[in-house]
């Protein structure tokens, strides 16, 4: 199976470089990648002379991380969607692992254990303990999934109507919903990606007047979910 790995990014800093080379250093080989430069203030146009072998392409506008992510998943042609962000580290056997997964079927997505490092210096321990179980039950209590630890199918993401651009934040928990109403998520305890935060980020989703809006989409996200599900039990 072929796989794009996409990466929006808006005013990532040096750590792009990272990020782009964790995704060249999988050792499953089948792979593009494809970065989107979302209106950033910083100039990115190099990236296309320092990994000539990537996709990248520059938004006229910001899109934000839901326009920037549907529009790379167009650009491609892959039967798997793998999420990066641009100040995050793939694991080198993230890509291996995860295709493994869809020998299965009835497996829509696939997500993993992962850890964060502070400052591009501090490691913390796996950030899951135990393996956990994901499905639209757990998920309506809590967000489990990281986004860096995914892999979609292509169909299925098509299927769900892809990333919603009315939200720039949480846009991440509202796809994971949609694709466990109709889909089994298969979570891997190995840890498959490095969270990156570091204090004075100015990525989009870490950006103060992005956050405020937080809370207020989780409570609309849980409702439509809700109100989808209903729908299809009636249905049936």
């Amino acid at each position: 199976m072929f796989v794009d790995i996409i990466i929006p990014a808006y005013n990532p800093g040096p750590y792009i470089h990272e990020a782009i080379k964790s995704a060249f250093k999988q050792n499953y080989k089948n792979k593009k990648i494809i970065v989107i430069d979302d209106n950033s203030e910083q100039e990115l146009s190099f990236l296309k002379k320092d990994y000539p072998e990537i996709i990248f392409h520059r938004n006229e506008k910001n899109l934000g991380p839901s326009g920037s992510r549907n529009l790379a998943i167009k650009m491609g042609s892959g039967e798997l969607i793998s999420l990066l962000d641009a100040d995050d580290i793939m694991a080198p056997n993230k890509l291996s692992l995860s295709v493994d997964k869809f020998k299965n079927a009835n497996v829509g997505m696939t997500c993993g254990n992962y850890r964060i490092f502070i400052n591009r210096s501090k490691y913390m321990n796996p950030f899951y303990k135990a393996p956990i179980k994901v499905n639209w039950n757990s998920l309506l209590k809590v967000n489990l999934v990281a986004s860096g630890s995914t892999t979609i199918r292509r169909d299925v993401i098509e299927k769900v109507g892809g990333f919603d651009t009315r939200y720039k934040i949480c846009e991440d928990y509202d796809l994971w919903l949609r694709i466990s109403e109709l889909y089994d998520i298969e979570y891997i305890h190995d840890v498959l990606y490095y969270y990156s935060i570091c204090p004075g980020n100015q990525s989009l989703t870490q950006r103060h007047d992005i956050q405020k809006d937080h809370m207020k989409n989780i409570g609309t996200i849980i409702a439509e979910s809700k109100q989808r599900v209903e729908s299809i039990v009636r249905a049936n």
